[in-house]
């Protein structure tokens, strides 16, 4: 059955020949396109001509990509029909951070882009009405002198240091406890009263046993979405809790759990990876595209094919699975 034929070619043209029959007297014609003057009353034509492609090592300039990817973050940010704009704005984000450091990044770059425009991170539990927020811009509070010899007497500084009360009638308990050699109990007490620092001390010169059951009851003590949580699970050579949870409303941002593992990478990078990757698989169920992708990115997911079914990534910040709204620039950004 004759049919039409078409063809995308180079310099942005269409060619198309039409379903003609030479031998039925038809001419063979072949129609060529310029695709600009089609599409020139489109909004795409605006975005095709704003676009700094091809991009060319050695030809594009590297401004002019920062400058591109600043514009579609902040179009992202803007753009109210986005599910998740804070991750479709942190893709190009992270973009600009591979262009201004020649594609050369550490754990702690990323962290600190995670947390760009979040410096004030809620802490778990908590609504983001409440005066919570841990300020990482602010120096710390300059505390007020306080007049010798209204605390007990540091025996290692010879200085006398202030010590809220009800911590210091547990210390002073703890103490006591010590002194007359009843160590389980002061351990006991010690951990009842919060005295981490040191019931982990007393535990750590006792036995084996002891000492991880008071780092268990430690870490159980944090609430679990804490990204505390996070580095002391994954330290114990266990996938963080947040791996699978993250992208739940009452779970919190996901963004303080990545950072915290992307700046403490362990010595079993396996671990690290197959916890980020989780992340990623975990957001990707909940609709997140662009922030799966993100954390694919930093596992170092290879770019996979359409067909595979397995693929996890194919066109950054497009699902795959999807026919609509596919999105080439950002991956010819990447590339």
């Amino acid at each position: 059955m004759p049919h039409r034929c078409a063809r995308f070619g180079p310099g942005g043209h269409l060619v198309q020949v039409l379903p003609n029959l030479p031998s039925a007297g038809q001419p063979a014609l072949v129609d060529i396109y310029n695709l600009e003057t089609m599409l020139q009353d489109t909004s795409d034509q605006a975005e095709l001509r704003a676009f700094p492609g091809p991009l060319i090592k050695g030809e594009t300039h590297k401004v002019d990509v920062i400058k591109f990817s600043q514009s579609k973050g902040l179009e992202c940010s803007r753009d109210n029909n986005l599910l998740d704009r804070d991750s479709a704005r942190l893709l190009w984000d992270f973009i600009v951070l591979l262009c201004r450091q020649n594609g050369t990044v550490v754990g702690t770059d990323i962290a600190d882009l995670l947390l760009k425009e979040h410096r004030s991170v809620w802490l778990p539990g908590k609504s983001p009405n409440e005066a919570n927020l841990i300020d990482f811009n602010n120096e710390p509070l300059a505390h007020a002198e306080e007049d010798q010899g209204t605390g007990p007497l540091s025996l290692l500084s010879d200085t006398f240091m202030t010590v809220p009360e009800n911590v210091g009638k547990e210390t002073e308990r703890f103490r006591e406890l010590l002194l007359f050699g009843r160590k389980k109990e002061a351990l006991e007490a010690a951990m009842k009263a919060g005295l981490w620092g040191h019931a982990l001390l007393l535990a750590s010169k006792m036995d084996s046993r002891t000492h991880a059951r008071v780092m268990t009851k430690f870490a159980n003590s944090l609430p679990m979405n804490d990204p505390l949580q996070t580095i002391y699970q994954l330290m114990s050579g266990r996938m963080p809790a947040s791996a699978t949870c993250c992208g739940e409303e009452k779970w919190g941002d996901w963004r303080p759990h990545l950072a915290m593992v992307l700046s403490n990478l362990s010595q079993t990078l396996d671990l690290d990876t197959r916890t980020i990757t989780t992340m990623g698989d975990t957001l990707a169920s909940k609709g997140l595209t662009d922030a799966a992708h993100f954390c694919y990115l930093m596992a170092q997911v290879g770019l996979g094919v359409f067909t595979k079914k397995s693929t996890k990534l194919v066109l950054i910040g497009s699902n795959h699975r999807l026919y609509s709204n596919l999105k080439d620039q950002i991956i010819q950004v990447f590339i």
